[in-house]
């Protein structure tokens, strides 16, 4: 790639900043710009730790701009659709409107984000008859599939379905991210495909009308594409096909992309599933009873021998009775399969068409996945029984030697993309566990945490003590009453949130006290930035990508270190491959990153200040505690409760909010 002009990076963040409202130059962003810059054109990959407040995304979102002009295609990877959402309607429109570049940008998401219209024309079809409120109906061998009705359920369904199909008459993407309100994912599904299910435009009679091709088409003319690491790994499983064409990958929030792989990579069985092809088939092959028996029989099976077993890792393969149930879910699938096939061969009609097609790409997917239960489990492949909502369990299998596969997928082709990684919380570690060789830099932060923060670890009992938790409140109500609410509260479980909060509610009942599970997300994050004296007490959802600058976030309380579960399957898996070195070398770093999510929630601004309290003592106690507190941003350090009430104090915040 060719070298632009050396001062165009530089014009080009000067015009960006000075179109921010109450922007500043910021040295730190223009590192890491600089530095991807580098990247883009050398051919090196690159990965970049840049804490809150360095501006990542416009620092690697203006080199892909300037790469564009040359015929380069980025694609960025972020952690999650919201931050999707937030790059595609903030930032690449700022930038479009701002620089003095021409570019282009699109969405791409998975298939089931989008409404499909051939599923939505048959539900349009039955919201416009009689409706049928089950599935399972007495039919004979004369009746056609066609007129066998999708089960609409209730009257609060079909509201809600009439209401997504009005929305859909004038939506330009049909993405479920533009409606007012998620809906349930049971009313969606009938209006949307899942993965493996689509039949593809060329098979398709509503391809000209199809939303998510559209924005296929869109991302297929687009400089820079914006996907979730979920596709991503879709994409890698179906041989790159997904995602257009591309010589720069830009992956946001890389601390998670590892695991993100992980789960993208996995197959599931569950006995919904084979009742839910049970469904299918039944509305393609109507007279096929035989068929219909195997399908039910295999899923009682899947269900029996799940329940027979515990949700745990499965270290020695699937047990006897797992073995014989996924042998009879693949046999029946494979009937179904066959069937499926001969009615597609006899279909005239194109919405039949549609619907076997659909089938067939079902039983497909789920006989692939039990081919894959059955086969080989071989090194670095983990199975599990996994607990789910309800009392449902899955058979669940995954890689977690990600290097090897990313390099296998990705990263070892003749022509791979120039790799760049960032995360305010990274590590020099992550690429290697990336398959990827990488040069490692840290960017510092631009804001003084040393003045403006405060890292408190109270002197209180270990979480293991019966008398913790009665601890974490004393400190908590302590805080609260310092700063005058002004409170987030984040906790490792939420039986600690609930158990806290109904304390605290007790104890304080002057102050309003706001609690995940009260409200929707959303809501409860409004009104503790709309409330400046309320205090809002969370769980894992709140401790990464929530943002509160100002005095209404002033005190952050952590309940304690967040090591993850020792019996998760993967980090029993991953602890077993790293052997005595386990705890330090995969607990600790995860604790430590996640923990840093958390801390970041504090300061958000260039005046930002307050305390970040760790109730939990092995933080400042522990052998392992640099290992964690090197992750962390540089604040001061105090476990005397009298000095931070006197910081806190200081801090004269019922003066700033007057």
């Amino acid at each position: 790639m060719t070298d632009p002009e050396p001062t165009q990076l530089s014009i080009l963040l000067d015009r960006a900043v000075a179109h921010i409202v109450d922007g500043e130059d910021r040295p730190e962003q223009r590192e890491m710009a600089s530095a991807v810059h580098k990247a883009f054109t050398e051919g090196e990959h690159l990965a970049v730790q840049g804490p809150t407040g360095v501006g990542k995304s416009i620092a690697y979102l203006i080199p892909a701009v300037i790469a564009a002009q040359k015929g380069h295609r980025t694609v960025v990877v972020t952690s999650s659709k919201a931050l999707q959402d937030q790059l595609a309607s903030v930032e690449l429109p700022f930038l479009a409107n701002t620089l003095d570049l021409p570019f282009t940008f699109a969405v791409l998401k998975g298939r089931s984000n989008y409404l499909c219209e051939a599923a939505a024309s048959e539900v349009r079809v039955q919201l416009g008859g009689p409706r049928q409120q089950s599935l399972d109906l007495d039919v004979g061998d004369d009746t056609d599939p066609a007129d066998i009705p999708v089960d609409l359920g209730d009257d609060a369904n079909v509201e809600a379905l009439t209401e997504i199909l009005d929305w859909a008459e004038s939506s330009p993407t049909g993405d479920m991210a533009e409606l007012p309100t998620s809906p349930p994912w049971r009313i969606w599904s009938m209006l949307s495909v899942g993965p493996g299910e689509c039949v593809g435009a060329a098979n398709c009679a509503h391809s000209a009308k199809c939303f998510a091709e559209a924005a296929r088409d869109r991302a297929e003319d687009a400089d820079i594409v914006v996907v979730n690491a979920h596709l991503y790994g879709a994409h890698l499983q179906m041989n790159r096909s997904l995602l257009p064409e591309h010589s720069l990958l830009v992956i946001d929030e890389a601390h998670e992309f590892e695991d993100s792989m992980v789960g993208s990579l996995s197959v599931e069985l569950t006995a919904a599933k084979v009742t839910a092809l049970a469904s299918l088939h039944r509305r393609c092959v109507a007279d096929d009873e035989a068929t219909q028996k195997y399908l039910k029989d295999a899923a009682n099976r899947i269900e029996s021998a799940l329940h027979a077993n515990e949700p745990e890792r499965l270290p020695d393969g699937l047990t006897d009775d797992l073995v014989d149930a996924v042998q009879a879910v693949h046999a029946a699938t494979d009937r179904a399969l066959t069937t499926l096939k001969v009615a597609a061969s006899r279909s005239g009609a194109s919405s039949v068409k549609h619907r076997v097609d659909t089938a067939i790409r079902s039983a497909e997917s789920l006989s692939g996945d039990c081919a894959a239960l059955l086969g080989d489990m071989g090194a670095g492949k983990v199975l599990w029984v996994e607990a789910l909502k309800g009392t449902e369990l899955a058979l669940r299998l995954t890689r977690i030697d990600i290097a090897a596969t990313l390099r296998r997928m990705a990263w070892d082709d003749d022509d791979p993309p120039t790799v760049v990684c960032c995360s305010a919380t990274l590590d020099s570690h992550t690429p290697r566990r990336l398959g990827l060789d990488a040069k490692f830099i840290s960017v510092p932060s631009p804001f003084d945490f040393a003045e403006n923060a405060v890292l408190y670890v109270p002197k209180v009992h270990k979480p293991t003590h019966v008398d913790w938790p009665d601890d974490v409140v004393d400190v908590i109500e302590g805080l609260i009453r310092s700063a005058n609410g002004r409170t987030l509260a984040l906790f490792t479980s939420n039986r600690m949130l609930r158990a806290t909060v109904d304390e605290c509610r007790t104890r304080m009942p002057e102050f309003r006290i706001l609690a995940q599970g009260d409200a929707p997300n959303p809501v409860l994050q409004a009104q503790f930035l709309d409330d400046e004296h309320s205090s809002l007490f969370a769980t894992a959802s709140f401790w990464t990508g929530v943002s509160s600058p100002g005095s209404t976030c002033s005190v952050v309380v952590i309940d304690k270190i967040p090591f993850p579960v020792p019996t998760d399957p993967i980090i029993e898996a991953r602890s077993e491959l790293a052997g005595d070195a386990a705890f330090m070398e995969v607990s600790v770093p995860a604790a430590g990153m996640q923990l840093a999510q958390g801390v970041g929630r504090l300061i958000r601004t260039a005046t930002d200040r307050g305390v970040v309290a760790v109730c939990d003592p092995r933080l400042a106690e522990a052998r392992y505690r640099n290992r964690i507190l090197d992750l962390l941003p540089p604040m001061r350090r105090a476990r005397n409760k009298d000095f931070v009430e006197r910081f806190i104090g200081g801090l004269d915040l019922d003066a700033q909010s007057d």
